[in-house]
């Protein structure tokens, strides 16, 4: 047991935090851990710190000119807003949002999966100034998930093969031995979504492919990925990539 006082405890840290130089602030770890990327922005949504893999991420060299820039200025704009709505709400609640799953792409286009954690800064003052997090590779985090011991291994490689044609979760949860309550809770548990949104982020992940890669038509795109017509495939490829088929097609073919 501790022979200092809560009192006494506080004053220590204090003291210990109050002594480290801004530069050498603990962000800096992040520079060294591989898989994650770094963030702190203000309440205006200006990035003001990042680790080494974000700035590289974006294609900047130089820390002093990434300072400033804001999500709207690197991304499409219907993620960048995507975005922004999470940050509003971190720094008007100031709670958490922890372990999102979404899709997000790098400057090439290329999409892939993410986790990503956005914590609220507080001032001195009690005030929330801004909003930090980490964003991690969600495919290498996946890779651990789909272990014999986690259990879903047989789910998410039947999604994998077949995600492009009608899967019921019953379906699913039978090939897990799991009752659909069970199974459902478990892949919450594990993917921090579920399994209808795996499924459909899925879709949206492999479209991405053939818009970079092929002359298909939309309406074929949609078909051979699962979506129930074009509409639906443009409603759900917008909300999750941030921009229609056809502008993505446009701007990274």
């Amino acid at each position: 047991m501790s022979a200092h006082s809560p009192t006494d405890a506080l004053t220590l840290r204090d003291r210990f935090l109050r002594a480290i130089p801004p530069e050498r602030h603990f962000h800096r770890l992040f520079d060294h851990l591989p898989g994650i990327l770094f963030f702190a922005k203000d309440t205006e949504g200006r990035l003001l710190a990042a680790n080494r893999a974000l700035l590289r991420l974006y294609g900047y060299q130089r820390e002093e000119e990434f300072w400033g820039v804001t999500d709207f200025e690197l991304l499409p704009r219907s993620l960048a807003e995507k975005f922004r709505q999470d940050d509003l709400k971190v720094i008007e609640t100031g709670e958490p949002m922890l372990q999102i799953v979404e899709l997000f792409m790098n400057p090439q286009g290329i999409p892939g999966w993410f986790l990503t954690n956005k914590l609220p800064v507080f001032a001195i003052t009690g005030d929330v100034i801004g909003v930090m997090g980490t964003i991690q590779n969600y495919d290498e985090i996946q890779r651990e998930i789909e272990s014999p011991d986690a259990g879903l291994s047989p789910a998410l490689k039947l999604i994998g093969s077949h995600f492009n044609r009608e899967i019921s979760i019953p379906e699913l949860a039978e090939r897990c031995d799991l009752s659909v309550r069970q199974f459902e809770r478990k892949f919450k548990q594990h993917l921090k979504t579920t399994p209808q949104q795996f499924i459909i982020k899925t879709r949206v992940y492999a479209a991405c492919d053939d818009l970079r890669r092929t002359r298909k038509s939309l309406a074929s795109i949609a078909t051979s990925m699962g979506f129930y017509d074009q509409a639906a495939f443009t409603r759900l490829f917008r909300k999750h990539m941030g921009m229609t088929p056809m502008q993505y097609r446009r701007q990274f073919r």
